[in-house]
């Protein structure tokens, strides 16, 4: 797992592992909203169950694009993906919990909910950065993006010469499963499915959430889908089709 240097403290004073003073990315109007003292933080040690951004993204197409590569060709062509997509995400303070092949599944922890910076104040910037990374790339690194926002379990499992963090929730099924959702197939180099389970959230949540994602739809178009939508081994979601307005990239 790579972790951002503040985004480590802050697990490991959540899971009760090294207890800290003060916030590691502090968000002073947040923490004043939640506690007039402004300890929020501090009650909120070892307390492991947390709300956060759940996201999957690989590259459409690449077992057949690579099906007559040598493992080093294989590499090298997955080189710019992985360090492109790796650096942008942890310049925003996600955690990378694991990368398979093409795939990387990472983790925006929502740090409003104790003080500090709210990830609706990032998580658009950082789909934005991702839009641009394909593009530079071209168009043979066709992104398929799925993102769910939810709540979560961390822990930190450690044993003799090995330690590693996990992260699980029905949210984290949710953005795998988006991955599949008919209509996220990319036209212009990159699509996305953002999803929020019913059982966690009313429309409005929903409707709060997404806008976050999209830029307030000034950088993302927003398809919708008109029902509940149940994908394999997820309980029912509520789900929108994300696509980059060319305008806004161009």
């Amino acid at each position: 797992m790579i972790i951002p240097t503040e985004t480590l403290a802050w697990l490991q004073h959540r899971i009760g592992l090294h207890k800290l003073d003060s916030h590691p990315n502090q968000y002073k109007k947040r923490s004043l909203e939640l506690n007039e003292d402004g300890d929020s933080f501090i009650s909120a040690f070892g307390q492991k169950e947390i709300r956060g951004y759940v996201g999957f993204i690989d590259l459409v197409g690449f077992s057949k694009s690579t099906i007559a590569m040598s493992p080093s060709q294989m590499s090298a062509y997955l080189k710019s993906f992985l360090e492109g997509v790796i650096a942008e995400m942890t310049e925003c303070g996600a955690l990378i919990d694991k990368t398979i092949g093409d795939e990387v599944m990472f983790v925006l922890p929502d740090m409003g909910e104790d003080g500090g910076v709210p990830a609706s104040l990032i998580v658009g910037s950082l789909v934005t950065k991702l839009i641009k990374l394909q593009k530079r790339l071209g168009k043979s690194y066709p992104f398929r993006l799925g993102l769910s926002y939810g709540s979560l379990f961390i822990d930190h499992i450690e044993g003799k010469g090995y330690s590693e963090w996990t992260v699980v929730g029905e949210s984290v099924n949710l953005a795998k499963r988006l991955q599949t959702l008919k209509g996220i197939e990319p036209i212009d180099g990159f699509a996305a499915a953002f999803g929020m389970l019913v059982k966690e959230i009313s429309d409005r949540k929903f409707e709060v959430a997404l806008n976050a994602v999209s830029g307030c739809k000034l950088t993302l178009t927003c398809a919708v889908q008109p029902e509940e939508v149940s994908l394999k081994g997820v309980s029912p979601a509520r789900c929108a089709i994300l696509r980059p307005i060319e305008e806004a990239f161009t």
